[in-house]
């Protein structure tokens, strides 16, 4: 032993007090260079509405509600509505399942959340009028959000329904389950307040012309759905009910069911909703698809809250053709089996020659919607039933726009709304103004944060909060109850932040040479940093990056 058992043994040992970090300029060291930059967040590339979904999650960490109800709304004016019926292709791009190996963060439930939170709030008052006015036709989510952001942008705005109340697919093709009636009320009424006009009870090409739309305003959109049944072609299709008819009775509070034993015969979200509302009204429903559960086109939690209720489903089964015997319909099916893909990517369902029947009281199909197209001249049509449109709803005539399920066939209502703020957007270049709404570029693949990049290790593992079903007696109450704050602020926390600084201060923390300071955020003292990258290896979502030297010398 050296005798030196105790600190206070140890001799004294001069010490500068001046750190050699900030007194020698070690930058000329450096060979590359750490830059905070915005990268794109996997979620934000796979939302059709390009939200910046980290950014508006840091606003509400921070307990900035106005400022994460601006950012939501400058791409979707909707987020009460979007939070409960969108297929949340942003989950399915998360980061976190691949890259900590845990569950995908619940943004449509936070969205929910955001969108309730501040229903409370109006919209931004209009820009400065520009004495334009503009003609909506149609009241569905690409009416609503044309209507929305031409109003902003300072247009005056009349909206056209056909209907007694305004809403299109969202009050009378989603049931209150999913979607209530009142939430679509505070919508409309937030666009009354901002000035929107809506005339109902106006059916295009019966009450009023095109050619009247245009010329007694500056623009039209056209945004009237797809309310058509698509043709099956076989024997008895007279028989046959239509789902979207059936749905919408059921949004006016008449629906009953027309008999104890339904089929329902697709596997998309009407055909789903459609399965849902008889089952709630005490049928018994068998689901008929021609593919498998791995190819259906519905969303895949309503699909399994259909199980839950007891909707049976038969794949692989063909509907060729129905007869009616005494009371019953007897539907003659065709057992298929899966071959290669086809277009759409799914494997395409081959006839096997085994046939089968069975009975059912009613039978309502729900394989796709069609337009009606009758209301618009021949020039604006591309003879398959569609429209000639251009990526912003542009027809021929040069102040006639359109977009929705009229313009795509049925969509997702995020892309609705994404079709009408694209369409307004345009609108407003086309009448020589040009408001500075958000474009709708797509994120470059190259520069999305990928699961690799992100530091797990700063990211926590807690579980995400499960979505709650409702307790309600009435099967029409709706399915979810919105997450509470506490619960909101766990999915917050269990996000990685791809690309998106989030004020978190690790790399301040891990800087050895104390080159980063905080204004707002990291700033770098490049005279003093040497570039040793370990603020970019602990970034938890890579919003620090490397770049050469040489090459930002050359640029």
């Amino acid at each position: 032993m050296s005798g030196l058992e105790h600190v206070d043994d140890y001799p004294e040992i001069p010490v500068s007090l001046a750190s050699t970090s900030t007194v020698l300029k070690t930058g000329a060291w450096r060979s590359v260079r750490p830059i905070l930059t915005e990268r794109s967040a996997p979620c934000s590339a796979g939302c059709p509405a390009g939200i910046g979904i980290p950014a508006y999650l840091d606003d509400l960490q921070a307990g900035r509600l106005d400022a994460a109800f601006a950012a939501m709304t400058a791409r979707n004016p909707f987020p009460r509505i979007t939070g409960r019926v969108c297929p949340h292709p942003c989950e399915d791009a998360c980061n976190l399942p691949a890259g900590n190996g845990t569950e995908a963060v619940s943004v449509r439930a936070v969205e929910r959340w955001l969108g309730d939170a501040t229903a409370h709030l109006p919209h931004p008052t209009a820009e400065a009028s520009t004495g334009k006015h503009v003609a909506v036709v149609g009241s569905g989510p690409a009416g609503l959000a044309a209507a929305y952001y031409l109003r902003r942008s300072g247009h005056c705005v009349t909206v056209y329904e056909r209907r007694t109340e305004p809403g299109g697919m969202l009050r009378y093709g989603i049931p209150d389950y999913r979607l209530p009636a009142t939430i679509v009320d505070g919508e409309v009424d937030r666009l009354l307040q901002m000035g929107i006009e809506f005339r109902t009870g106006v059916t295009l090409g019966t009450d009023i012309t095109l050619d009247d739309l245009e010329n007694s305003n500056s623009a039209v959109f056209v945004a009237t759905g797809a309310w058509g049944e698509r043709s099956l072609g076989i024997e008895g299709e007279y028989l046959l009910r239509s789902g979207l008819a059936f749905l919408e009775v059921a949004g006016r509070g008449g629906a009953t069911a027309p008999g104890r034993r339904c089929a329902v015969i697709g596997a998309g979200n009407t055909a789903m909703d459609v399965a849902r509302v008889l089952r709630k009204l005490g049928a018994d429903v068998t689901v008929l698809y021609r593919r498998t559960a791995t190819e259906m086109p519905t969303i895949r939690e309503e699909y399994q809250r259909a199980v839950a209720e007891g909707v049976t489903f038969e794949w692989l089964a063909l509907p060729r053709a129905i007869l009616r015997d005494h009371a019953d319909l007897v539907v003659t099916i065709e057992e298929m089996r899966l071959g290669d893909p086809d277009a759409s990517g799914r494997k395409r369902p081959v006839a096997t020659g085994t046939i089968r029947e069975e009975r059912f009281d009613a039978v309502f199909a729900a394989t796709g919607e069609t337009a009606d197209l009758t209301p618009l001249p021949t020039r604006m049509q591309d003879g398959d039933g569609w429209l000639n449109l251009d990526e912003d709803g542009a027809t021929v005539d040069p102040l006639v726009f359109a977009g929705g399920d009229l313009a795509t066939g049925p969509a997702t209502v995020v892309q609705a709304i994404v079709a009408g703020r694209r369409a307004a957007r345009a609108i407003d270049h086309q009448l020589g103004l040009d408001h500075l709404w958000p474009a709708d570029d797509a994120a470059d693949s190259a520069d999305v944060v990928a699961a690799n990049e992100i530091n797990p290790t700063y990211v926590p593992r807690h579980r995400r909060v499960p979505e709650m079903p409702t307790r309600e007696v009435d099967p029409f109450a709706e399915d979810l109850v919105t997450l509470s704050t506490a619960d909101v602020r766990n999915e917050i926390e269990r996000c990685a932040s791809c690309g998106h600084c989030n004020d978190c201060g690790t790399c301040f923390v891990f800087c050895p040479d104390g080159a980063i300071t905080w204004e707002d955020g990291p700033v770098v003292n490049y005279e003093f940093c040497k570039g040793c990258g370990i603020c970019v290896v602990e970034c938890p979502g890579h919003a620090m990056i490397l770049l050469n030297e040489r090459e930002l010398a050359d640029a």
